[in-house]
């Protein structure tokens, strides 16, 4: 039986067509949506802005390679992952983590939303199943549907979700296999 080390890996994820990252780095440099708020049908009130920079996202009509890739560290917790970034910038250290509206962004840590890695028979994965370094694999989050990609009225932006939809699969290259946690270099 491995430990939960060498079950995690480095890798980055991606999609085979359209170019995933972070919503700011993909309409650089933040990606601001302005929306008003309703009721009962009408529009009240000063239009506001909302900044939905920290949300992963896709934008088709940029080439898949345009941008690097987005690097993670999938840590193994016993049952499932913890998606911690691992590209240099502004989320660095935080993790993958489902929003209130169902959206997959960067949030801390702490109280971070787990998530399975799923083959295309819908079995439930981890590293020792992974034998190439280049699999298709869908993510489930924990206790939630399979990743998709996510569309909002009031935003031009697409985004990935976690709530119906078809759901989205991803790629990755697996970097390190065997890979220690940041905060614990030296474990078995």
């Amino acid at each position: 039986m491995s430990s939960n080390r060498q079950k995690s890996f480095t890798a980055t994820l991606g999609t085979r067509d359209t170019l995933l990252h972070f919503l700011n780095l993909l309409h650089a440099p933040r990606a601001l949506v302005t929306y008003s708020f309703g009721s009962g049908g009408f529009f009240t009130g000063k239009r506001q802005q909302r900044d939905d920079s920290h949300f992963l996202g896709l934008r088709p009509e940029v080439p898949v390679n345009a941008k690097p890739r987005l690097l993670l560290y999938f840590r193994y917790t016993g049952s499932d992952y913890k998606l911690y970034i691992r590209t240099p910038g502004p989320y660095f250290g935080q993790c993958l983590s489902i929003s209130d509206t169902g959206l997959v962004g960067a949030y801390p840590a702490a109280g971070a939303t787990t998530f399975n890695l799923v083959d295309r028979r819908h079995n439930v994965l981890t590293l020792d199943n992974i034998k190439q370094d280049y699999p298709e694999i869908y993510i489930q989050a924990k206790g939630s549907g399979l990743l998709h990609k996510h569309k909002l009225h009031d935003s031009k932006y697409i985004y990935i979700g976690d709530r119906g939809g078809e759901p989205l699969l991803f790629n990755l290259i697996i970097q390190e296999r065997n890979a220690p946690d940041l905060s614990i270099p030296n474990e078995d």
